[in-house]
């Protein structure tokens, strides 16, 4: 008995003397491995026998916050370092503490401050940091390049509440066209402070608290603004979106401003145009018409006169587009001063308006055959229309028609709204069916594709000359067709040898 519990007990102490052993190795070979050679002067063998070194494994971790947050905050963790044996490791020295907090989706990096923590933690280093983008982060944590503890890790961080200023409706137009009696659907995207799309916070569960107020353009009585439009809001969690259902059971011209809490969005006003079920015909036999000349009669009034003008909103009547000017008589102009008007009226220029997908054109006749162009506007955002009500004269709906460039024009229409809404209607084709920017990319990028795909990429040679790089690419390609420019380019310089594809 006792020489088998001898072999025991030899058996214990050789396992034990065996792990010692195996350890001691290790740290001898983490020691000409891993160590810094600057900093060899420092440790020892001895050191890491006794376990007395920076140990990358034995520091830990503890967060200051419970998840889940939300963006825009300042978070902060906390980093313990410990020698290899458990004891505390002084933090105030250099130890080369490495923090990398990286998006995962968006690859962005976080700027971080460190800051080392005074008695009695004084082996605590703090890392602070600020993210503003939403979604999952890895934490990488590593001291000499090696990760510490369970590095890295992974947090995710909700976005924040609701900001008006930051949220925006899709597919935005300055002015829209409706149709009297049938729904429309607006897609608002709620943004947080930072640009996120809030429908995944837990914060936004208010979609009561969209609001849409409408009132008449041109119009003094505005009681029974409320009366003329319908709304529903509901929320569509997977697209990010809130859907705003609006149906107007009144035609004419009005201003819209949509709000969140009682703070307009960022491009949450704009002009509405409701037309009846033939005016809406009309315009899209003229959009779908393009070469067929369009346009309508109209008076042209001066500033002065315009801007003096105390006018009035009146309801349109059932309108109806002239194809071609009338070659009778002009109705009879009055120079008498209107109720509630001090001066008399200057006599308006009658004209004609031109629309066509580039450009909008104000013309008037001589003789009633010569015609001479007055005004020229593009078909481009850049290109605005403001609505009033009636003019003082004719009674008609007018329009005020301005790009920043040259004087605004001041029109007077019986086919107002349809004019507006042709007009409308060539833009949104123009620019892919949207203002804003991202939208106009897509569309360009989208058209460009398509034309691509029907050119022939044969190649075509452009000899151009190296000094002059800029002047002969010009004189090379001055003479190019769509098709020119959808080959593949072979560029040869002048007295090389060499060919770019």
């Amino acid at each position: 008995m006792l020489s088998l519990g001898g072999i025991t007990v030899s058996i214990i102490a050789f396992v034990f003397t065996i792990k010692f052993l195996c350890e001691l190795a290790a740290r001898v070979v983490s020691f000409l491995q891993n160590d810094d050679p600057a900093r060899h002067g420092d440790r020892s063998i001895y050191d890491y026998v006794r376990g007395n070194y920076l140990d990358p494994r034995s520091c830990k971790v503890s967060w200051d916050w419970k998840e889940p947050q939300e963006v825009g905050q300042t978070m902060s963790f906390r980093v313990q370092l410990f020698y290899k044996n458990g004891q505390p490791f002084p933090a105030h020295r250099p130890v080369g503490l490495r923090v990398n907090i990286t998006h995962i989706e968006l690859a962005l990096e976080v700027p971080v401050t460190q800051e080392v923590l005074q008695e009695p933690e004084s082996n605590v280093v703090k890392v602070a940091f600020t993210v503003r983008k939403a979604g999952r982060y890895e934490v990488a944590v590593k001291l000499g390049g090696l990760n510490v503890a369970y590095s890295p890790y992974y947090k995710i961080f909700q976005p924040g509440t609701v900001v008006p200023s930051k949220t925006k409706i899709a597919y935005h137009f300055s002015t829209l066209v409706l149709t009297y009696g049938q729904q429309h659907t607006l897609q608002i995207e709620p943004r947080d402070e930072y640009g996120n799309p809030t429908s995944n916070s837990v914060s936004l569960v208010d979609e009561v608290n969209y609001n849409m107020h409408v009132h008449p353009l041109g119009t003094v009585d505005e009681e029974s603004s409320d009366d003329c439009y319908s709304t529903s809001v509901s929320l569509n969690k997977p697209q990010c979106q809130v859907l705003m259902r609006l149906t107007f059971r009144k035609k004419g011209c009005f201003r819209a401003c949509i709000s969140y809490r009682d703070q307009p969005l960022s491009n949450g006003e704009f002009d509405i145009i409701v037309l009846s079920e033939n005016e809406k015909n009309c315009v899209e036999k003229n959009v779908s018409t393009p070469g067929i000349s369009i346009y309508f009669e109209a008076y042209l009034y001066s500033m002065g006169t315009y801007s003096s003008c105390p006018w009035q909103f009146l309801a349109s009547s059932q309108l109806a587009l002239q194809r071609r000017p009338s070659m009778g008589d002009d109705e009879e102009e009055q120079d008498s001063p209107v109720e509630g008007q001090s001066e008399k009226v200057k006599k308006p220029k009658k004209v004609y308006c031109y629309i066509s997908p580039k450009q909008f054109s104000v013309k008037e006749f001589y003789l009633k055959i010569i015609p001479w162009r007055l005004f020229t506007f593009r078909v481009c955002p850049g290109t605005k229309f403001t609505y009033h009500g009636p003019d003082p004269v004719h009674k008609y709906l007018t329009l005020v028609v301005d790009d920043g460039i040259q004087p605004p024009v001041e029109l007077s229409c019986k086919d107002r709204n349809i004019m507006a809404a042709t007009f409308i209607r060539f833009l949104h084709k123009n620019i892919g069916g949207s203002e804003t920017f991202q939208d106009k990319v897509n569309f360009f990028q989208r058209e460009l594709r398509h034309i691509h795909s029907k050119r022939p990429r044969t190649k075509t040679c452009l000899k151009v000359s190296r000094h002059s790089l800029l002047e002969s690419s010009l004189k090379a390609t001055r003479n190019f067709s769509v098709s020119d420019w959808s080959k593949n380019f072979e560029v040869v310089f002048q007295d090389e040898e060499a060919s770019l594809y």
